[in-house]
């Protein structure tokens, strides 16, 4: 199987193709072969060695998101998920490969019409963003203000709000 490891740690050239034996699901695990995976802020910060620290080390595999279907399941998860495609949180790596395993209670069922793309930019910024609006407990009619709208997480944030009917979305930014 081909996946993208760190080489050496610093700027995307540290990352290189490597071959690796094709994961297996562990109980409670599903195994997704890859369609589209998310490039995440932590993905770059581990990527850089700025996480080296908590036990990154040169030769991990990032990527925290993936989109595809599921190939084959752990023992005690429902083998209905299995050919289904999914959105799904592989956890702190694994996913910059044509296969990854994810635990079963962090994916995603799509909808067909949903390509891999979109899938995978909806991804965690999009599931962040929807529980901090219901955590802030957002109804209809609200103001909000989004700080950090820029990024993905609050360029989700201005139009979950927006959708979800906000009288008025004021946003910051970092810079101009």
């Amino acid at each position: 199987m081909r996946a993208v490891a760190i080489r050496t740690f610093g700027g995307p050239g540290g990352l290189e193709v490597v071959d690796l034996p094709a994961p297996a699901p562990a109980a409670g695990q599903v195994l997704v072969a890859t369609e589209a995976i998310g490039v995440s802020g932590a993905d770059v910060a581990i990527r850089s060695g700025a996480l080296a620290a908590y036990g990154f080390q040169e030769g991990h595999v990032p990527g925290g998101e993936v989109v595809g279907t599921v190939t084959a399941v752990g023992a005690g998860v429902d083998t209905a998920w299995t050919g289904r495609r999914v959105w799904a949180q592989t956890g702190v790596g694994g996913g910059y490969a044509e296969q990854a395993t994810a635990p079963a209670d962090d994916i995603l069922p799509l909808p067909s019409g949903l390509s891999a793309r979109d899938a995978v930019t909806l991804g965690s910024a999009g599931v962040v963003a929807h529980f901090g609006l219901a955590h802030a407990r957002f109804t209809a009619g609200e103001r909000v203000l989004v700080r950090g709208a820029a990024g993905s997480i609050g360029i989700m944030t201005v139009q979950l709000a927006a959708r979800a009917g906000a009288a008025a979305v004021a946003v910051t930014t970092s810079s101009a």
